[in-house]
């Protein structure tokens, strides 16, 4: 019994260094350095400087996070950069969890507040998206749209065709089809997800054993696996929504962004001291 409980303990604790590595943010309480806070205002600087240098009105903008290169993935957050006026400022549209709950909010905040969270280094990704899309959605994110696909029932491993959760990504991923698909093809998350998997979207699949699964629904308020189906969930396939998933789709698609390929512009932040 003993032993069996260590190895539960630490497929907790492996479940608990997963989730945080793959949210990208670390759920804990952390007074912002000024340090921190210098850090967040030149990587907002540099990346408004790269928004005002193509002048779109919405794009696709990414963030690292934590190191995720155990998964083969970069980015751990994505969201929406929009211009509410041609002249005006820059703001951030996106979802996030209220730490140590199972619920989510909608937020718009600027780039500064997007770069705070510490992350392990200071990159973002950003993708230009065709100019109908960025219409459809900058109407839809400065309107009622946007809540219209928002679940406030937050899961970090949310499965992509299910509706009893969503993650931050997913939320993303539901807005883009909204705003590709023919107009009222997609009215609801429901639809929105049907959509998708008609049309192409792969999500991405982490391999995690029974333990860790069990552990990371005990251990943490914000990952459940419920939704997963049970062919998959039995077999330790768990399929989410990232970045690298949502950005693998668009470069599928003729009609979702500029450029032949979906080209990512990246921004970094040299490290400190360089």
């Amino acid at each position: 019994r003993a032993a069996r409980m260590r190895r539960a303990v630490a497929a907790a604790a492996l479940a608990l260094a997963v989730s945080t590595a793959f949210a990208g943010t670390p759920c804990e309480e952390q007074v912002a350095s000024p340090e921190l806070l210098v850090r967040s205002m030149q990587m907002a600087d540099l990346t408004r400087t790269a928004l005002e240098g193509i002048g779109d009105e919405v794009v696709l903008i990414a963030r690292v996070g934590q190191d995720l290169s155990a998964y083969r993935l970069t980015y751990s957050h994505a969201a929406f950069a929009v211009r509410a006026h041609p002249a005006g400022p820059w703001s951030v549209v996106h979802k996030l969890n209220a730490c140590g709950t199972a619920t989510s909010a909608l937020y718009d905040e600027g780039l500064i507040n997007f770069f705070s969270d510490a992350p392990v280094r200071y990159q973002a990704g950003i993708w230009r998206l065709a100019p109908a899309v960025q219409a459809r959605l900058k109407n839809a994110l400065l309107g009622t749209t946007a809540r219209d696909y928002h679940e406030p029932q937050y899961s970090l491993a949310a499965y992509p065709f299910s509706t009893r959760y969503q993650n931050s990504n997913g939320w993303v991923l539901e807005m883009l089809a909204y705003a590709i698909a023919p107009e009222d093809a997609v009215r609801t998350r429901a639809t929105a997800q049907t959509w998708l998997a008609a049309n192409g979207y792969q999500p991405t699949e982490l391999a995690l054993g029974t333990m860790t699964r069990l552990g990371a629904r005990i251990s943490k308020a914000n990952i459940a696996f419920d939704d997963h189906p049970s062919s998959l969930r039995w077999k330790g396939r768990i399929q989410t929504v990232s970045v690298e998933s949502i950005v693998t789709w668009l470069r599928t698609r003729p009609d979702g962004c500029q450029g032949m390929g979906c080209p990512e512009q990246p921004v970094v932040l040299p490290p400190a001291g360089l």
